[in-house]
């Protein structure tokens, strides 16, 4: 994807833990931190701390979408997936995109992989691995504290 195109629609034929969402659910009121991991990855386990300190600090000021992103045929196991994000204590939705739909949509190839998008559902910052979630969370600010005109 690249910076200022719109959020895209989730197909419907999608699996979801912790609830299913649509794009009329998620655009409109705060900005959404789209974030792709894998169950596999060490670096989005990691990562995740940062998630919830946010979600501790910011509350309902924004939405995490989580999409899994299997990078072995092992990582594609509901299963695995489902016991991962509950000892990760996640419990925002999460797509398990098992056959790299939603993956292709946003042509992700890497995880983790953060996609910031505005109140009006436009991307405005993208960024990948580990190092920089301060930025990350430095444009999630701005995000959070910008007018919808």
């Amino acid at each position: 994807m690249k910076l200022r195109e719109e959020f895209p629609e989730f197909p419907r034929r999608l699996q979801w833990i912790n609830g299913q969402v649509t794009k009329e659910q998620i655009i409109g009121d705060v900005p959404v931190l789209i974030q792709f991991w894998s169950v596999s990855c060490n670096q989005c386990k990691s990562t995740m701390a940062y998630l919830h300190k946010w979600k501790g600090l910011y509350g309902e000021r924004f939405k995490i979408i989580s999409i899994h992103m299997p990078r072995t045929t092992e990582d594609a196991n509901d299963y695995l997936v489902c016991q991962t994000a509950m000892q990760m204590n996640m419990t925002n939705p999460i797509c398990l995109d098992h056959e790299l739909v939603v993956t292709k949509m946003f042509q992700n190839r890497i995880v983790p992989a953060y996609y910031l998008f505005d109140k009006k559902g436009l991307l405005r910052h993208y960024q990948s691995g580990e190092s920089g979630m301060q930025m990350l969370e430095r444009r999630l600010i701005l995000l959070m504290n910008e007018q919808k005109i």
